[in-house]
């Protein structure tokens, strides 16, 4: 599997509209928690890591924020992107609004493969385009195209 097969139609959410961080990760937690029977009725516990670990140090910077947590339990990574066209205080390093959100749950095992992942993930949101290409994106297809030639490039 690839890392751009993590995000079909149901991972990618292009709506959020959500006022301020907490509801942004509320809603990353709800929608990760229906993507994987291991997470299901696990919402709250997902919120409270992802909360939990943006108060080390904000994950967000240059638009784009990427909150990611381990849990006990589950046997496969689970990741969601979202995007908010408006933008988000986040808290980012740099002072800016976020407008596209990466959040990955993935098991207490394979850290390495953890690792790749955020690190593929901090190649494509480093990409100059990349957040205005995907607050233009009118449909889950054309945010797996970008994150295609954002990987191949």
């Amino acid at each position: 599997m690839t890392f751009t097969e993590l995000f079909g139609d149901d991972a990618i959410l292009l709506d959020m509209n959500e006022p301020d961080a907490d509801a942004v990760l509320a809603r990353l937690a709800s929608s990760l928690a229906s993507l994987n029977s291991d997470l299901a009725g696990r919402e709250q516990e997902i919120l409270d890591a992802l909360l939990e670990r943006e108060t080390r140090g904000s994950t967000g910077s240059q638009g784009v924020g990427i909150p990611h947590v381990k849990l006990p339990g589950i046997s496969k990574v689970t990741a969601v992107l979202g995007v908010h066209r408006g933008g988000v205080d986040f808290r980012a390093l740099d002072g800016e609004q976020v407008h596209v959100f990466f959040s990955v749950v993935r098991p207490e095992e394979s850290a390495e493969d953890h690792l790749d992942l955020l690190r593929w993930i901090a190649g494509i949101a480093q990409h100059e385009d990349f957040v205005s290409f995907a607050c233009q994106a009118s449909s889950s297809e054309q945010i797996q195209e970008l994150l295609g030639e954002l990987s191949a490039a």
